[in-house]
């Protein structure tokens, strides 16, 4: 039924690119996005003069341009040398494509003449290029070889951006039965693609949200210095392009642009905020849910439905360790996911425990403010560089991504590229690799070499911490993190980084595994979230009354593409087990398994059929194969512990597959693989 193909692992050179220190950039670009710009300077324009172009031009992308000038033109010439940008290293943008400089102005040149004919209302020579012709393009935009394979799905991607009417995305009308209705829980990232795809089936629905806006984590998350981890760009849903004003976006630019999405798409009035689903429940013969919730007035009621869709996340139930005397800390404690609105940390002395991607932000944001931090660390992080880090996209830039569809595009393509299989490629363990126990390939030992050079440069002459944030696991072995300030910060005077655990709290601080004693003011819990337990914040009841948890055991959660568990007719799960990307992008996943569902309803209507749920068959199968591939992939290797597993070893949190695996297995409507109810 399903089949991954073996990546073998080509050896490759450690990438060389320039280990920056961005220092200053880095402090001006955050101060800039901290202050959240007085005046909404957001822009919308129809088109550009030729001065402005030539301005925005001098600064973007230039294998992004080069797609610009094949496509507008279709002069092949451009697809050869001398124009083929080279590989790019690391996760930069890779701006200049590695040509020369002659090179790069005639590109410009011609992508001038080109962005001023799409504009003056010439059609671009390829339109929407062909399965074919876009493994083709990718291969030189990129610089390196892509396979045959993704031509079907990232052509599709490539209009969705540029040509979203091209008939080649037109999905299959949808008729639904009277009085069909959906209930979708979360108002997410997965709650929002729910809704873009039942707006347009037009079934009846409703969202619950037991928050007080849209946005789940990043409205949850308000610490300082939340924000995004993926590029903007990459961040954001095919169908509601945003002019995005940093390359990383912080937590309330995030959130607004999920509150609008939701307007835009006409379904603020379908969601019910301030409430929480507390219980759902399968009735066979009527072949509906039940849907009990606390309402925002504190009183109970039940909603029925045909369907329900599960948007609930996991990254959203704090994990708190359960440390002696934690309650007898006379100072103020928190998780960091519930950071106190009037909390004044300046002059104060501050404790985070924890090194993970929250602590990685709070810690730079605020080691100025405070009289002295002490960061605890349980395990090191690979950190990648990337010059681009919350810098501020230039209004040129911003304008050419509003104004050119077939730019931004590419952009896209290429960050998706970047962040997504080429990185995962690295990830699959191969047999033959000589070194194990540093790296699970050569591509992988690569890395490793990368980011230690890249690491002791930050470091600098503090070799005192060298030892302590050199991670002694194979890259990417846990959740890859992005260089915000993070070893800046640690170098500061009025910064400790503690490399023992907490093993108890006084009332006065905390006592770490050595007996050492630390008074503080201020305990920051960044000790992440129940990842493993996947739907954890109702009961779920299906056909023979067990429920999710005990058809789970816990946090061993098992589905069919991560969206179908045996047993539970007609509910389905957008981010269930093992279907986050390893690495990519979370908005395409959630697209794309909501137009899987999508698919599965519209043939059931066609069938007359009223429920259906993953064939045990089916499922079992899935999990074997999910399974066999993680024990090929880093993020098995028992050199370190990650939230991506459950108190069993097994990975339950992040998908094994290349993201065109997963497209692939999802790209029709599979109804022999469920059970017809």
């Amino acid at each position: 039924m399903l089949k991954v193909r073996d990546l073998g692992e080509e050896r490759l050179t450690a990438p060389d690119a320039a280990l920056d220190a961005r220092g200053a950039q880095m402090k001006a670009a955050q101060q800039v996005q901290e202050a959240g710009a007085a005046t909404d300077d957001r822009i919308n324009p129809d088109r550009l003069t030729e001065s402005e172009i030539r301005t925005a031009v001098a600064r973007a992308n230039v294998p992004s341009l080069l797609m610009v000038v094949f496509q507008t033109t279709g002069d092949e010439k451009w697809l050869a040398a001398p124009y083929r940008p080279t590989r790019g290293k690391g996760l930069g943008d890779h701006d200049s494509g590695g040509l020369d400089e002659p090179v790069q102005d005639e590109i410009r040149e011609a992508a001038v003449k080109a962005i001023l004919d799409l504009q003056n209302g010439a059609l671009p020579a390829v339109e929407t290029p062909s399965p074919e012709l876009t493994v083709r393009m990718i291969s030189v935009c990129t610089g390196e070889e892509v396979g045959e394979e993704y031509g079907p799905m990232l052509s599709l991607e490539l209009a969705r951006r540029a040509a979203p009417d091209a008939p080649s995305l037109a999905l299959e009308p949808v008729d639904a039965p009277e009085g069909y209705s959906v209930v979708v829980i979360g108002t997410g990232v997965a709650g929002i693609a729910a809704a873009q795809q039942l707006e347009d089936m037009g079934i009846d629905y409703v969202i619950l949200e037991k928050q007080p806006e849209a946005g789940g984590n990043w409205w949850q998350n308000t610490y300082p210095g939340a924000g995004v981890d993926t590029p903007s760009h990459l961040y954001s849903f095919s169908f509601a392009k945003n002019d995005w004003t940093t390359h990383f976006e912080l937590r309330n630019e995030l959130q607004a642009y999920f509150g609008a999405v939701l307007k835009d798409l006409g379904a603020g009035e379908r969601v019910r905020y301030g409430t929480e689903v507390r219980s759902t429940r399968y009735d066979e013969a009527a072949a509906q849910w039940s849907v009990d919730v606390i309402n925002p007035d504190g009183s109970s009621s039940t909603l029925r439905a045909d369907v329900v869709i599960s948007a609930v996340g996991v990254l959203n139930r704090p994990k708190t360790p359960n440390v002696p005397g934690m309650d007898s800390f006379t100072g103020t404690s928190f998780h960091s996911a519930a950071w106190p609105d009037d909390l004044d940390l300046d002059g104060k002395r501050v404790a985070i425990v924890g090194t993970g991607a929250s602590s990685m932000q709070i810690a730079p944001a605020i080691a100025d403010r405070v009289a002295h931090l002490s960061i605890y660390q349980r395990s090191p992080q690979w950190v990648a560089p990337f010059e681009k880090f919350r810098a501020p996209i230039p209004m040129e830039l911003r304008r050419l991504m509003q104004t050119c569809p077939i730019y931004h595009s590419w952009y896209w393509i290429r960050l998706f590229w970047q962040f997504g299989d080429k990185v995962i490629e690295s990830l699959r363990v191969d047999p033959e690799w000589e070194h194990p126990e540093r790296s699970v390939n050569a591509r992988n030992d690569a890395h490793r070499e990368y980011f230690t050079r890249y690491i002791t440069a930050q470091v600098g002459d503090r070799t005192d911490l060298l030892d302590k944030v050199m991670p002694d696991y194979p890259p990417f072995g846990k959740r890859i993190l992005l260089d915000n300030g993070w070893y800046s910060t640690l170098r500061k005077d009025n910064v400790d980084l503690v490399d023992r655990s907490v093993t108890a709290v006084r009332p006065e601080g905390l006592v770490d595994d050595q007996g050492a004693e630390n008074d503080v003011d201020v305990i920051v819990w960044a000790t992440g979230f129940e990842a493993a337990r996947f739907v954890s914040s109702m009961d779920v009841v299906g056909t023979d009354g067990r429920t999710l948890r005990e058809v789970w055991n816990d946090d061993d959660p098992k589905a069919y593409l991560g969206v179908s568990v045996p047993g539970f007719p007609n509910f389905f799960m957008l981010g269930g087990p093992n279907s986050f990307p390893g690495s990519g992008s979370f908005m395409f996943f959630m697209e794309v398994q909501m137009r899987y569902i999508r698919g599965l309803l519209t043939e059931m209507f066609k069938k007359g059929i009223k429920a259906i749920d993953a064939r045990p068959e089916a499922n079992d199968e899935y999990n074997e194969l999910v399974d066999s591939t993680h024990a090929r992939t880093v993020w098995t290797h028992r050199g370190m512990s990650t939230y991506y597993r459950n108190s069993h070893g097994r990975v339950v949190f992040v998908m094994p597959f290349l993201n065109v695996e997963y497209w692939q297995m999802t790209r029709r409507p599979d109804l022999e693989n469920y059970t017809a109810r």
